[in-house]
């Protein structure tokens, strides 16, 4: 039996033969369980669009990666050059517009639903709500100012750009709209709950500097007794979190579910992976698969510096030259993810979107923002992560390992002790590149660190900052102007 997802109560899975995951039509949205296929529609969809490219395009950015192929030009840090990269990158931004053209639909038709309760039709709307913010915040954050397509213009082709502060304030009533009407436990692992929401919506508020409410949202997360760290004695324990074929952890938030049994699979590792390298005596990364399109150098200054106590030091580096003559010989591999089960590039990894650490991380930022400093609340979640990082038991303190509040007395200083756990914890996770955009430190990260050669200062272009919107959004968009709604830098004239 093929399974998205499995039920959080019991051991049943869901039957995806079940479903369509297909726009229906005017009569399809009546029960709950048509009610349940139109949130794995786009759900189904978002596998796709949080795929092996827009984790590749993500990862490359930051100041410790490398890549190769046709993702050469993009370490020139000048944005979207290569033809092949622009037409994947065209994929994520089509399958997130998918996802939130399913949503759009059921949003439009449920309210009329006849074999549901309003609270039915308020729980599954705040579910689709929240996915289809989840999915407008990507798109701002990668894409800025973009189309802000709704039910309510379902019909129409030609829908103008909007600006980044309508795009956010959007998202922000979608996500709110969610959080009050969403269960407050997930009816599958798949499916969106409140905790989920806060934490999207925190990072959100985290985005528009609203640090009061980020930080009791996440607050909220933290506190709420849901989740926990997952306690390691060796590097690999960390499968407990990322590992193939893993049902749940007591860290997932939200993460794209996979299933080996019907092919949706997470491409991903088939960019990290190289088809000779062993995780374990006689166990493949990929099971004889991979490109090893990126990957990490051991004089890069993140992983000079790494302390090899760190167990997610071991996790996520795994020293290999691949290639000598081209690309040196202290090249390692990213590691965090393997499946030596897999048949072919797919492996049954889910994707790890949003995880406790990341309501831990917004927490510790925002709990000091509100304060104008760093407090010991701050400085408590860092240590959690820390002490778990070192085999220890996050909740104990640890006089010789634990950052002291008193080291870190001014912004900055603890700033860039933040960005220091954050680059450890969301190391190959896709996150790292937004975070220290939105922090302004960026150009001082890659400035510094990127050059492993002759250590020359690496500028990053201002239109490297933001995707290119794609030219079929022009063709078929008539409100969308290439002139006046390209992001910089990608116009014809520039």
């Amino acid at each position: 039996m093929a399974c998205l997802s499995i039920f959080q109560a019991c051991d049943n899975c869901l039957d995806e033969t079940k479903y369509t995951y297909s726009i229906s039509s005017e009569t399809f949205y009546n029960t709950l369980e048509e009610a349940n296929a139109a949130v794995l529609a786009p759900l189904d969809v978002m596998r796709s669009a949080y795929n092996s490219n827009f984790f590749a395009t993500l990862e490359i950015n930051t100041e410790y990666c490398y890549p190769k192929g046709v993702y050469q030009t993009y370490k020139a840090y000048n944005g979207f050059v290569n033809s092949t990269h622009i037409t994947r990158s065209e994929s994520n931004w089509t399958n997130l517009y998918k996802a939130i053209m399913y949503c759009n639909t059921a949003i439009e038709k449920l309210p009329a639903a006849t074999e549901m309760t309003e609270a039915e039709i308020a729980a599954y709307l705040g579910e689709l709500r929240f996915l289809r913010g989840f999915n407008y915040f990507n798109l701002v954050k990668y894409w800025g100012g973009v189309p802000l397509k709704t039910e309510d213009n379902i019909t129409m082709w030609d829908v103008p750009k909007s600006s980044k502060e309508d795009v956010y304030a959007f998202i922000i009533e979608d996500l709110k709209y969610a959080l009050a009407n969403c269960p407050a436990k997930s009816r599958y692992l798949a499916t969106p709950n409140k905790n989920v929401v806060r934490t999207c919506l925190a990072d959100v508020y985290m985005h528009t500097e609203n640090y009061e409410e980020a930080k009791t949202l996440a607050g909220e997360v933290v506190n709420s007794g849901v989740y926990s760290l997952v306690q390691v004695g060796a590097s690999r324990d960390f499968d407990k979190v990322f590992g193939y074929d893993l049902t749940t952890s007591s860290e997932e938030v939200f993460y794209i579910r996979t299933s080996r049994t019907d092919g949706k699979t997470w491409d991903y590792l088939s960019y990290t992976s190289h088809p000779k390298y062993e995780i374990e005596p006689g166990k493949l990364m990929l099971n004889g698969n991979g490109y090893f399109t990126h990957y990490t150098d051991l004089r890069n200054h993140v992983i000079s510096t790494w302390d090899k106590n760190d167990l997610r030091y071991g996790l996520n580096v795994g020293f290999y030259i691949f290639g000598a003559d081209a690309y040196g010989e202290y090249t390692c591999l990213l590691t965090k993810y393997w499946d030596p089960n897999s048949q072919g590039g797919g492996a049954n990894v889910s994707i790890p979107l949003i995880r406790y650490p990341d309501a831990m991380l917004i927490f510790a930022e925002a709990t000091a923002r509100v304060a104008g400093g760093p407090t010991e609340e701050s400085m408590e979640m860092l240590n959690q992560l820390r002490r778990r990082a070192y085999g220890r038991d996050p909740k104990v303190p640890d006089m010789e390992l634990d950052y002291k509040l008193s080291d870190y007395k001014t912004m900055d200083e603890f700033i860039d002790l933040l960005i220091k756990e954050e680059t450890y914890e969301h190391f190959n996770e896709g996150k790292h590149w937004d975070f220290i955009v939105r922090l302004g430190k960026a150009q001082e990260l890659v400035g510094k660190y990127y050059n492993v050669e002759d250590g020359a200062w690496t500028d990053i272009q201002e239109r490297h900052y933001l995707w290119k919107i794609p030219d079929s959004e022009f063709n078929y968009n008539k409100a969308m102007n290439q002139s006046t709604d390209q992001n910089p830098g990608y116009t014809s004239a520039e």
